[in-house]
């Protein structure tokens, strides 16, 4: 798990192109336990490491002490909460879009192509990149 968290931080953090956009999908399974703890790190690595915000459209309230207990520099960190699935992908697509985030970070379900690709197109038109996390 740590390999994959290293990676995935790394491929986040410098992207293989010029471009410092793009989208990166993630899936945990629904209930495990580990859901934070493979997600935190990433979010610190990239709080630590980025110019613009990393915003975070959070399955529910997250302590703050938590959060900078894996060191997350929550100065760089920005939280949504959102109320379901339709407005998680509006929040992302806007955050992606406006260009002041360094990485959104968010849930989605049920995805086409279509959204996919929308999402994208978001991603480069803010020059941002985008963790889309889905449960399965």
């Amino acid at each position: 798990m740590q390999q994959l968290q290293m990676n995935m931080q790394e491929q986040l953090a410098h992207p293989a192109s010029a471009s410092h956009s793009g989208v990166t999908e993630l899936v945990l399974t629904k209930h495990s336990p580990d859901q934070l703890m493979l997600l935190l790190p990433m979010i610190a690595h990239l709080s630590r490491k980025a110019d613009r915000w990393i915003t975070w459209v959070a399955p529910g309230p997250i302590e703050r002490q938590l959060l900078e207990s894996y060191g997350v520099d929550t100065q760089k960190l920005r939280i949504i909460h959102s109320q379901n699935d339709e407005s998680n992908t509006r929040i992302l697509w806007d955050a992606l879009n406006n260009g002041t985030s360094h990485t959104v970070i968010g849930p989605v379900s049920k995805l086409n192509d279509q959204a996919i690709t929308h999402l994208e197109q978001a991603a480069q038109n803010g020059n941002t990149k985008a963790l889309l996390v889905r449960y399965r």
